[in-house]
């Protein structure tokens, strides 16, 4: 399951965390997997082009894939981007809830 961790401070988004594999087919097949990651790279690329040094981004490939990203300088370009991939996301969730579950937490 892909576990997308939201953390919030007031009405600020202060971080974003996408982790985990959807297994909703197999590797190569699955398209929750494949619409996550395009979902969260489109939100990395985004955030690299517009705002390269507000925000912390992280990105790890592999068996254990995580997308980490952590506001540094909450500038006014930041907010949108990240409530556009939390629409996204929680877009996505709603038709495919067994392979994807949105946390969102006060910080």
């Amino acid at each position: 399951m892909v576990t997308v961790t939201v953390k919030w401070n007031e009405q600020s988004i202060i971080g974003l965390r996408v982790a985990g594999h959807a297994n909703s087919a197999e590797a190569g097949q699955d398209l929750v997997c494949a619409s996550v990651s395009s979902i969260a790279t489109g939100a990395l690329n985004a955030l690299d082009l517009i705002v390269h040094d507000a925000c912390e981004l992280t990105l790890v490939n592999g068996p254990d894939p995580l997308i980490d990203i952590k506001v540094k300088h909450n500038r006014p370009e930041v907010q949108p981007i990240l409530s556009a991939v939390l629409i996204q996301l929680k877009t996505l969730a709603e038709s495919q809830s067994r392979y994807i579950r949105i946390q969102e937490v006060q910080s």
